[in-house]
């Protein structure tokens, strides 16, 4: 019996959508991973960074909570990103107990870079599909995701 290394699923499997969403899932964080490795980050960061782009002065608990970090390692991740000069913590102006997260200038200009790239490779992994489909796609995982109320 021949094995295949294809990025096609088996015929077989192709009636399991859970199936299909994992090696889906699988596929794109391959080509993720493939796209930051160059730039020296990884999904791990770049899910924070986008997160404290988009809430800037977020606390450390509650970046692990948005950016689903394990407390015990966010302080390492962090800790990573500061030293790189991406991200700086600052008294948190309402409670001096309290560090508030930022992305530097350099942080917001790298993110900025990876998101280009990030939507290329999406771009990339939905060329198959349709601009409608990919918008009918994305509306569909969002609402299994339990983003959408309708």
């Amino acid at each position: 019996m021949t094995v295949l290394h294809s990025d096609r699923p088996p015929e077989e499997l192709s009636g399991y959508t859970g199936f299909l969403l994992n090696h889906l899932g699988e596929r794109s964080r391959r080509q993720f991973l493939a796209m930051l490795e160059p730039h020296g980050f990884d999904p791990r960061e770049f899910g924070l960074m986008t997160v404290i782009m988009n809430r800037p002065g977020t606390t450390q608990q509650e970046l692990a909570a948005l950016a689903r970090i394990d407390p015990s390692s966010m302080v390492a991740v962090l800790d990573a990103l500061e030293e790189r000069g991406i991200v700086e913590r600052r008294v948190d102006a309402n409670d001096r107990r309290r560090r508030a997260v930022h992305l530097t200038s350099e942080g917001q200009r790298k993110w900025k870079d990876l998101q280009r790239e990030a939507r290329r490779t999406s771009t990339a992994f939905l060329a198959p599909l349709t601009p409608v489909e990919r918008s009918t796609l994305n509306k569909l995982l969002r609402k299994l995701a339990g983003l959408d109320d309708d």
